[in-house]
């Protein structure tokens, strides 16, 4: 995995969460997964900019809804099954994954969505 090394993808929750993203490694993201709570950054958008990830994954409807707005869409641009690329950055929506843990059928479609955030240089692809 040696061209995701140097890249980052942010977790971004509404709520505390302890859940680690397993899968960041099998998404190309060896080292650079970062679990952020919406109540530790106050300006969205500037955070995104400055943190500079490959790729931001919502993983609530606060989450989500917090991105929308940062960027300015709307439900038919950013959901569930429709990622997002805004200003280079790639936003994806994974609706209620804490929930989906105990659920197989839940926990294979939370997959598939998360599956866009694959780094491009994913040796995966």
């Amino acid at each position: 995995m040696s061209g995701a090394q140097d890249t980052t993808l942010i977790v971004l929750t509404g709520v505390s969460v302890d859940v680690r993203v397993a899968s960041a490694e099998a998404l190309g993201y060896a080292d650079g997964c970062a679990i952020v709570r919406l109540s530790d950054v106050d300006d969205l958008r500037r955070f995104v900019f400055e943190s500079d990830p490959w790729t931001v994954m919502a993983i609530d409807d606060a989450s989500i809804n917090a991105l929308r707005e940062a960027f300015d869409l709307d439900a038919r641009d950013f959901a569930g099954d429709v990622p997002a690329s805004v200003t280079g950055y790639n936003l994806v929506a994974v609706p209620a994954f804490a929930d989906c843990l105990d659920d197989m059928e839940a926990k294979r479609n939370a997959w598939m969505r998360m599956k866009a955030a694959v780094h491009p240089g994913n040796p995966l692809d």
